[in-house]
């Protein structure tokens, strides 16, 4: 077991038990118009449409241009990229199959397994396929590994864009799983995406049709789909990327529904509400069951896990967020206080979750944070220069910090801990924008990669060699 450490970016045990004590209080436009302003002037995010609900009512508020050449202010059907927060709709996909098979319409159960629905020339490796259930899928406790292995991890300008059906088999033919099914848990966008291709051929449509077909259609969501119309298209902000570089759509072929949605501000927040209150609606049935925390050996989120959503601390709450190459989406859902939220931007970076999370507390009555390191400005690196600081470091004994290079960014990822995306102050420093905390590598003079990284927080300094 890894050993404890000061450093936290488990940002959602702060959405905790108090959250559901105090009174939620509607926000005013004001209020989330202040909250973004000093994203806006940093230029940590270009355009963005985001609201909450609170005391029975949506404010909904919209900052920045469209780009740097586009003075366009965004609007309620301005359309971005969700990225995983498709997942909540593949998950809702999965309960609604589910219902139906109860229901003897047929289809396919929770623990229907990978082998009864793969083709007969698809087989995983030592039986695997016998022993991963679509829960599983659902849950990231398949074993599966986060990406295909054939996909790139450093090049984010549309990495699913070409992986197809067949790309999929083949990956399946020899993926090796990172863990026993059902033993462990371990994010998995290959599961997710997996999951959502089986249940469209099940029902004989592209996932796009069957997304329409029972969650987009049923609920009116006009704007909501992988496949955008010409008009649509018109409508979808520019991406950038966490530096600010212009970045193209991303396209997904067979594992749309891990990623591959598009959404407006005005489209998602009628999916929060009816997330809170289903009773009525086409899919109460089948949000109920998708809403209920799974009982499970392992979570990936502390809270908990259920069909799609993960879980918050308070055990209340459930959310998702989701980043492609140049656009970021979070939502948030509380039934009893009766509060949600949703952010929506294209630029590929988190400090929206992080906000969209402060807006919550501030609905619930909560002692208001700041945004740590909010002020500190951010310098643009080569891609040269941030790989001299990608690597593991031990911090201790079972903890490490292992640092990836996505396009333009550092990501941090500590053992048994959300991902962090990093921002550079020099070449040397990154500080963090969900923590008050700095990494600082050490650079040998002769160019290569760093020897060791100390990181800073809450007046403690320790370093981490490279392992």
């Amino acid at each position: 077991m890894p050993m404890k450490t000061s450093f936290h970016l488990r940002w959602l045990g702060a959405v905790s038990a108090a959250m559901v004590s105090a009174a939620a209080e509607p926000l005013e436009q004001p209020v989330l118009a202040a909250a973004v302003a000093p994203l806006v002037s940093e230029q940590a995010v270009q355009a963005v449409s985001w609201g909450v609900r609170a005391a029975g009512k949506w404010t909904v508020d919209h900052a920045g241009t469209l780009s740097a050449t586009d003075a366009t202010t965004p609007h309620d059907t301005t359309i971005y990229e969700i990225g995983s927060v498709s997942k909540v709709f593949t998950g809702l996909l999965l309960i609604n199959a589910h219902w139906l098979f109860a229901a003897n319409i047929g289809e396919v159960t929770l623990d229907t397994t990978l082998a009864s629905l793969l083709p007969e020339s698809v087989v995983l490796p030592d039986g695997a396929g016998e022993r991963v259930t679509l829960r599983m899928l659902a849950t990231h406790t398949s074993g599966l590994p986060r990406i295909p292995a054939e996909l790139p991890t450093d090049d984010l300008r549309d990495p699913y864009g070409e992986y197809d059906e067949a790309e999929l088999w083949a990956t399946l033919r020899h993926v090796k799983l990172d863990f026993e099914p059902g033993t462990q848990a371990g994010y998995s966008n290959l599961a997710v995406g997996l999951l959502g291709m089986l249940l469209a051929r099940e029902a004989g449509l592209s996932y796009d049709a069957l997304l329409a077909a029972r969650i987009t259609g049923p609920l009116g969501m006009t704007d909501t789909a992988v496949e955008l119309t010409e008009a649509q298209q018109r409508r979808l902000a520019p991406g950038s990327n966490a530096a600010g570089l212009p970045r193209s759509p991303w396209r997904f072929k067979a594992l749309a529904g891990c990623g591959g949605i598009r959404s407006t501000l005005a489209d998602m927040t009628r999916f929060a509400d009816v997330m809170l209150h289903p009773a009525g609606t086409p899919l109460e049935a089948a949000i109920e069951l998708s809403w209920a925390p799974q009982n499970l050996t392992a979570t990936y989120p502390p809270g908990g896990q259920a069909l799609g959503w993960l879980v918050a601390g308070d055990r209340q709450t459930r959310w998702h967020n989701g980043m492609t190459g140049g656009f970021h989406a979070a939502i948030f859902v509380n039934r009893e206080r009766g509060i949600a939220a949703v952010w929506l931007s294209n630029r590929s970076t988190p400090v929206g979750t992080v906000l969209t999370e402060e807006l919550m507390r501030r609905a619930a009555g909560m002692r208001e944070r700041t945004v740590p390191n909010l002020d500190r400005v951010e310098v643009a690196l080569s891609e040269a220069e941030l790989d001299r600081c990608v690597g593991t470091y031990s911090l201790k004994p079972g903890f490490d910090l292992v640092v990836e290079r996505q396009d333009r960014a550092l990501i941090l990822s500590p053992t048994g801990q959300a991902r962090d995306r990093l921002y550079a102050e020099s070449a040397t420093t990154f500080f963090s924008r969900r923590v008050a905390a700095d990494l600082v590598f050490e650079l040998p003079a002769d160019g290569g990669p760093a020897t060791a990284v100390t990181l800073q927080q809450g007046g403690r300094v320790m370093r981490a060699p490279r392992s």
